[in-house]
């Protein structure tokens, strides 16, 4: 049994690489029927990280359009009075330019909830740029509290200014087709514009917050994450251990298990007062940990209640008891479904391991359409559409 909340709801996908995909990935998990155009060469993201494509892409169709034709943007405009959402991630100005930006999609489609998602918004002085996820998240202040703490910022190994525009994009998504199944708000078309630098500066503001307040930047000793508790510790075996004892009562915890209780007193009995000491602290512990197996110090750690993981991998994420256990890692045969992480009730989500194949869900969406044989004999003419002109 599947949940599948957004059951009914078609989504239309003009987006490509992560963010956007990533966003109506997470709405096909949650039950929707989500259709994406990609250009005639396909997405790039098929041959830049193999992989990703696939991760992304799960549970939906895929046609491949030339935009650049008429007979494709008809195409695709007859798609998407089809669709409740529709979904693009290009430069601001590209979509209206190709012919399916928002006033296009709102003449056939009237109560759309469209949806652009881009580096740094519609409009702006900085609305052209061009940008990845590393621009995003140093536009937005997620190296903040690094350059606070006089540390030097480090490239991000999860992609999160990308993630975060692509999940407040389906929350927000979600949020417009709720209030209009509720009638707090009307059936005219909703136009949704996202800026993923605005997002990293929103999940950011979790770390230099009081600046809003003050006016003032954060001081080192006001960043629980430079506690000396918390971080990464090598251990003996070269393993990698995470140490998350930040509050006292943890702190504690951690210095009795390792049988300093000499650093439990004062003055490293409060936090403030060991974010003062917090150099020579966390040489100390660097040392301690870096004597011990892992395996046993985990152990230890644990049985004493300290905030304490070791640094998996992919394959120790996807083999973890708990995750499994949970439901969140599903073994099918020959490969496995990380799951949607929200468990609904006593289920998961709608998820599932079907791949976009072009040629093979053209047909699907011509029905979709309900083009008849003298609209296929023109659209096949036309070469908008790849697949069909090969079979022509």
């Amino acid at each position: 049994m599947t949940a599948a909340l957004l059951s009914g709801v078609r989504v239309l996908d003009l987006s490509r690489l992560l963010p956007g995909p990533f966003a109506t990935r997470l709405l096909s998990d949650m039950g929707a029927e989500v259709i994406k155009v990609e250009p005639p060469e396909g997405d790039g993201v098929r041959t830049m990280m193999p992989g990703l494509y696939e991760f992304l892409n799960r549970g939906k169709r895929a046609v491949r359009v030339d935009l650049k034709t008429e007979a494709g943007r008809e195409f695709v405009l007859d798609l998407a009075a089809t669709c409740d959402v529709v979904m693009e991630g290009f430069r601001p100005g590209v979509a209206d330019r190709l012919g399916v930006g928002f006033d296009a999609v709102r003449a056939r489609r009237a109560d759309v909830v469209y949806c652009s998602l881009s580096g740094f918004g519609q409009d702006g002085p900085k609305r052209d740029h061009p940008g990845h996820d590393i621009d995003y998240e140093a536009a937005g202040g997620a190296f903040a509290s690094v350059l606070a703490a006089g540390e030097p910022p480090a490239p991000p190994h999860v992609p999160v200014g990308d993630l975060s525009g692509a999940t407040f994009s389906a929350l927000t998504i979600c949020a417009a087709l709720a209030a209009r199944a509720r009638g707090t708000v009307d059936n005219r078309p909703v136009h949704l514009d996202v800026s993923i630098q605005e997002t990293v500066a929103y999940f950011a503001a979790s770390r230099w917050g009081p600046f809003l307040l003050t006016g003032e930047a954060p001081r080192v000793e006001q960043l629980a994450n430079w506690a000396p508790g918390h971080g990464m510790f090598q251990t003996a075996g070269g393993e990698w251990l995470v140490l998350a004892a930040i509050e006292d009562k943890f702190w504690v915890n951690l210095c009795t298990a390792l049988q300093r209780p000499d650093m439990a007193e004062p003055p490293y009995a409060r936090h403030a007062d060991r974010m003062v000491h917090r150099h020579r602290l966390r040489a100390e512990l660097d040392r301690m940990v870096r004597e011990q197996a892992l395996d046993g110090l985990l152990a230890l750690l644990h049985a004493h209640d300290v905030p304490a993981e070791r640094v998996r991998d992919a394959a120790a994420v996807c083999a973890d008891p708990h995750m499994r256990a949970r439901g969140a890692v599903r073994d099918l045969g020959d490969q496995l479904l990380l799951d949607f992480p929200v468990r609904i009730g006593d289920t998961r989500s709608a998820a599932t391991l079907r791949q976009p194949h072009p040629a093979e869900d053209l047909a699907f969406v011509l029905d979709g359409i309900g083009a008849g044989d003298e609209r296929r004999a023109e659209l096949a003419a036309s070469g908008a559409l790849p697949d069909m002109r090969a079979e022509a």
